[in-house]
């Protein structure tokens, strides 16, 4: 009897490995298609709307030729990496603790509730991710705009700076324009590596504090040894998504300052 349910679990684990691998190629490419085809038709309705603006609209220092073409390939590059993988991952995630929560209160509802009493903490921790990182993330496409500014200049006014002889002056001017959305990059990698690392602080303490409910919950007879390790893995799966989609925030944050400066020009 063992032997037989042995073998059908080991079967069952199988077709889950296959169908892995069969669907997780198929998620990627789909997205990526359907990422490519946003690309390619917001850069086209932008263009078109660039072309018909007035030529005083043109006179702005934000919408310099360096400018635009920022926006029509970062922007729009940083709008498609939320549409790809990182939707695609969402996705995958939801479904993770759908699926998950039905598992996990079928087996014990009482540790379910605990559990999911501590769950917030880890979305609480992304969302203030998110929030720190949007402030750094504006500032630095601001600056890196600035910096395409100066290449620009001096690129199409080439014959210009080397008359005056100015290569120079503008070789060190580049590089400075570049010092502060570095140090703005900077900052961002420390908050988003202090933000991953809370993420896992505390999803190894909704571990520690599941075992401890579960152990309790046990000594009282309302559960079985069984069913907590089944609402553990149950919801373990569905944390690990949600420290996952934490990750995604500074994918978001320049998604949507991204669709802002988009939305700027169609609008």
């Amino acid at each position: 009897m063992n032997s037989e349910r042995t073998q059908s679990w080991a079967l069952i684990f199988v077709v889950l490995g296959v169908s892995s691998f069969l669907i997780s190629p198929s998620k990627s490419y789909f997205f990526a298609v359907a990422g490519e085809k946003l690309i390619k038709r917001l850069r086209l309705i932008c263009f078109e709307k660039i072309i018909r603006m007035e030529v005083s609209w043109f006179d702005e220092a934000e919408h310099s030729s360096a400018a635009l073409g920022a926006r029509l390939s970062t922007d729009v590059a940083s709008i498609r990496a939320l549409v790809g993988d990182a939707l695609g991952l969402l996705v995958q995630n939801v479904a993770t603790a759908i699926v998950g929560l039905v598992i996990a209160f079928h087996a014990s509802w009482r540790l379910s509730l605990i559990i999911l009493v501590l769950l917030p903490l880890l979305a609480l921790n992304g969302y203030l991710q998110m929030k720190f990182i949007q402030g750094f993330a504006a500032d630095g496409k601001k600056l890196y705009e600035e910096a395409s500014q100066v290449a620009n200049d001096a690129v199409s006014s080439i014959r210009t700076v080397a008359s005056f002889c100015a290569e120079e002056k503008v070789t060190e001017l580049y590089p400075k324009k570049c010092e502060a959305p570095i140090k703005a990059g900077v900052s961002q990698g420390i908050i988003n590596g202090i933000g991953f690392g809370v993420s896992f602080f505390m999803l190894f303490s909704v571990y520690a504090c599941s075992f401890y409910a579960g152990a309790r919950l046990v000594g009282d007879g309302k559960t079985s040894f069984s069913d907590v390790f089944r609402v553990f893995f149950a919801l373990n799966m569905e944390a690990v998504g949600i420290s996952q989609t934490s990750s995604l925030a500074p994918d978001s944050t320049k998604a949507k300052n991204a669709a802002a400066s988009i939305l700027s020009i169609i609008n």
